[in-house]
């Protein structure tokens, strides 16, 4: 009786044994095949108001992978024979993921400044060509939505709105005379920048690049 109960014993121990190691083994193998987030990325946006430019992603750990920094910055100039506009573009700030992941959908929110450079050719009063420059900042607060893909090569597409303050339709510029002597003073209108609006700034872009 005793032999038969100590083996009892001993083939239940076995098999609960193997059944414990088997449990163990699934989730190691789930654990293998789960994907890791990919915390940095760094490729291009093409779009407005950013036209085209880098742009950098940090997924962090907080809200269980779901929140990320992100940093924009471009620059491009434009031309014609009455203006020429430089303009850079700079945006900081957070994309919240719907998905644990640092992929998939996301709502954005960031702190947008686009810097610029407007030169004016237009002739004097008294006779030759005056050229004058003057600076215009546009800050803007951006509210955006967008889907980011996953993998080592990632697309993402954003499309959003940014809040500015007042931004004026005209502007005083001083002119000098090119290879003269002569100055002038006069207002012009605020060229259109693509994306911008009277009261505030259109987001809309295409991105691709690298995930690590």
């Amino acid at each position: 009786m005793r032999k038969i109960l100590f083996y009892l014993t001993f083939l239940i121990s076995l098999g609960l044994y193997a059944q414990e190691t088997e449990q163990s083994q699934e989730v190691e193998n789930v654990d293998l095949l789960e994907e890791k987030v990919k915390r940095f990325s760094a490729g291009v946006k093409v779009g407005v108001p950013n036209i085209i430019g880098l742009s950098f992603e940090g997924v962090t750990p907080l809200l269980d992978n779901r929140l990320a920094a992100f940093a924009d910055f471009s620059g491009f100039n434009v031309s014609d024979q009455e203006t020429e506009i430089g303009i850079n573009y700079s945006e900081f700030g957070v994309n919240v993921y719907f998905g644990n992941k640092g992929k998939g959908f996301y709502a954005g929110l960031g702190a947008g400044n686009l810097s610029t450079d407007l030169t004016f050719f237009e002739d004097l009063d008294g006779g030759g060509r005056g050229k004058g420059t003057v600076g215009l900042d546009i800050k803007s607060t951006n509210l955006k939505l967008g889907i980011k893909t996953g993998g080592t090569i990632y697309f993402r597409f954003e499309v959003g709105y940014g809040v500015t303050s007042d931004i004026p339709t005209e502007i005083t510029v001083r002119l000098e005379e090119i290879g003269g002597s002569q100055t002038q003073t006069d207002e012009f209108e605020v060229p259109t920048i693509p994306g911008v609006g009277s009261n505030g700034i259109l987001v809309g872009n295409f991105g691709f690049g690298l995930s690590f």
